[in-house]
């Protein structure tokens, strides 16, 4: 096989990439004894060598999930991946994407904030960017990259700015300018990494709590689950599970995901546009993909009324994790029927079911999470802007960017709660450093 050579970001000398990587990659660098190798395609990475370093939980960064967003994603959504050595030893992997980031004016709360998105509006035009992500922009957490237990949070942020900046020339070469990076989500316990990015000109910022809800070993049916619940709060779980009891639900199959594709994609997007920042688009064809690639790690759950689909949900299982990925609604019948209250429940029901020990339910709608029994935990992102002059102006709007406020419900009995508060709500957690 016949090697590309490359020049390293650091150096006029020309980079061969080690005889033993067997996968041609699209770029490769290295800069202080850590080598990388970027991939365009998920069909050019090893997927023995990628696997290798990719934990159990971590099925966001299944090459198989992967590929279905490759191979189903809307023009406003690419996949780039990253593998890391030090001299022949794998260090880490990172996977990327090139989203659309279009932002809604309700998302600017302020004076401030309104008048620096009207000149930006004179500036650019069309109010859509690209931006490059590492993580996941259909998911909330920790979802992109994985690292050896040697890898400290200079080195993750080293081999991340690294491969970002290479990443984002090559897409300049191509025509299409990436104007911003952003690096997402980082729990407290690997907030480091973010801090480790700011040497490189990323800012840091908080957003929008993830809303986690720890499972009990000793609930083994949903039922359990209700017993749980204080008197208030469990009279509301059956009230809000009557309201819904004319709901159909079927445990959707590929094949219902497409027979139903153009409905989902409209219930899809009406969560979608109420977003204020929105990271990409989602074709529900890749929902089809998904549950073809990983069925044991992937369902859909259809809602019907009269026939009529008008909500569905998506989670993905990630060891003893189970991840909230989409939700489509239709508005409208929610009103009367509470099909979101009853798909937040069906949630619990089916990490249940499928012996999961936490569930991520991200980061909207905290205040009624919190009603079913999930916790906040802080989120902090990275972002920079490739322009110097706008990273500077970017600094003053982020100090704008706050973390919504709500008030927290805690809806169990008390000796449930001192059992809750023996689950972590996520790797390292301990209580008292939740918020």
């Amino acid at each position: 096989m016949n090697l590309p050579l490359v020049l390293s970001p650091n150096t006029t000398e020309a980079v061969i990439p080690s005889p033993e990587l067997r996968y041609e990659p699209m770029l490769a660098g290295s800069n202080n004894g850590v080598k990388w190798c970027i991939y365009e395609k998920t069909s050019q990475v090893d997927k023995v060598e990628w696997s290798k370093l990719h934990p159990v939980e971590g099925a966001f960064l299944c090459l198989d999930y992967l590929s279905a967003l490759e191979n189903a994603h809307d023009d406003g959504l690419e996949i780039r991946l990253a593998m890391f050595y030090r001299g022949s030893h794998p260090l880490g992997i990172a996977a990327f994407q090139i989203a659309h980031f279009v932002t809604s004016d309700d998302a600017y709360s302020n004076v401030f904030l309104n008048c620096i998105n009207a000149i930006g509006r004179c500036i650019r035009g069309k109010h859509i960017h690209n931006i490059l992500i590492n993580g996941n922009a259909f998911a909330t957490g920790e979802h992109g990259f994985s690292f050896q237990p040697e890898a400290d949070s200079e080195t993750i942020a080293f081999c991340l700015h690294h491969a970002m900046e290479a990443i984002a020339a090559q897409e300049q070469k191509k025509g299409r300018r990436i104007c911003a990076m952003v690096t997402k989500d980082f729990y407290p316990g690997t907030v480091g990494v973010a801090s480790q990015l700011e040497r490189f000109r990323f800012k840091k910022f908080q957003v929008d709590h993830n809303m986690v809800m720890p499972v009990l070993e000793e609930w083994k049916s949903f039922d359990d689950y209700l017993e749980s619940l204080n008197t208030k709060f469990r009279t509301k779980a059956k009230s809000a599970l009557k309201r819904s009891s004319n709901l159909r639900v079927v445990e959707a199959t590929e094949l219902d995901i497409l027979k139903h594709a153009e409905a989902m994609q409209r219930l899809y997007e009406n969560v979608y546009m109420k977003a204020d920042f929105r990271l990409g688009k989602l074709q529900s064809k890749a929902l089809a993909e998904l549950l073809k690639r990983i069925p044991n790690q992937f369902f859909v759950r259809q809602y019907f009324l009269n026939d009529e689909l008008v909500g569905f949900m998506t989670a993905m299982r990630c060891g003893k994790v189970m991840e909230a990925h989409v939700v489509g609604i239709d508005y409208e019948t929610n009103r009367e029927h509470g099909v979101y209250q009853r798909i937040l429940y069906d949630y619990v029901e089916l990490a249940i079911r499928i012996g999961c020990t936490r569930i991520v339910y991200g980061r909207t709608a905290a205040e009624i999470k919190s009603t079913v029994g999930a916790y906040p935990v802080n989120l902090t992102c990275s972002i920079k802007h490739r322009r110097f002059i706008s990273n500077a102006l970017l600094s003053m709007i982020i100090n704008y960017v706050k973390p919504s406020e709500y008030p927290q419900r805690d809806p169990f009995k008390a000796e449930t709660i001192t059992k809750i508060h023996t689950q972590p709500l996520y790797k390292n957690h301990e209580w008292n450093s939740t918020k």
